[in-house]
């Protein structure tokens, strides 16, 4: 066994759901792995709320901030979030800080000895497939919706003439800048992840090109 010093992160996602059962499997885990729990964050909030807005998880980023610490723990990878771009973005931070993510749904770390683990990479690429397939379908349930809204009337579509400034674009579009910047992902699939049109994410990419240059 090796020691690491670990943190726990529990969400759920009502107020009538109990995060005690996550915290004692997880305790129960890192007792038998040999790491010590320096601290728990739990809350219950919906997952569908981005990180940055939800209290105890910008507690827990605070606190690896500033407290040395090797593993997170978590019961499953949806407790961080549903937003696919905010766990890779996560996970992407967490290794930059050398600091690895313990899955208990699958017993699994997704870095080893400063490594990142493969099999916990090839996960994170199954995520983010099937976040593309989710949002296909929202994409055909909206066209659908909208084709009924034309059929009543009551659908205006977009304002013509409605432009941004390339900068206004980058902070409406921070998620496809995110992953721009931060993965080697292709455009189609950076649009398959976020939900927006290949298009958008394709103009976004060519502002961010010309203003590095």
């Amino acid at each position: 066994m090796i020691h690491m010093e670990a943190i726990i992160y529990s969400r759920v996602s009502s107020l009538s759901q109990d995060y005690e059962r996550q915290l004692i499997n997880l305790k129960t885990a890192a007792q038998e792995k040999g790491w010590h729990v320096r601290r728990t964050f739990q809350e219950k909030i919906s997952g569908t709320v981005r990180s940055g807005s939800r209290t105890e998880f910008k507690s827990l980023m605070d606190y690896i901030d500033k407290t040395p610490v090797q593993v997170v723990m978590v019961s499953e990878i949806s407790r961080l979030g549903r937003r696919v771009v905010d766990v890779l973005n996560f996970v992407e931070l967490l290794h930059e800080k050398g600091i690895a993510l313990y899955i208990q749904q699958f017993n699994m770390l997704t870095m080893e000895h400063g490594k990142e683990n493969p099999v916990a990479k090839m996960l994170l690429q199954m995520l983010s497939i099937g976040a593309e397939m989710e949002n296909s379908q929202r994409k055909i349930r909206q066209i659908e919706g909208i084709q009924l809204a034309r059929m009543k009337g009551v659908y205006n579509g977009r304002v013509n003439g409605a432009k941004s400034n390339p900068s206004a674009l980058l902070t409406k579009y921070q998620n496809i800048s995110d992953l721009l910047d931060k993965s080697d992902l292709s455009v189609r699939r950076i649009a398959g992840i976020t939900g927006y049109s290949v298009n958008t994410v394709r103009k976004l990419k060519q502002i961010k090109t010309a203003s590095s240059k």
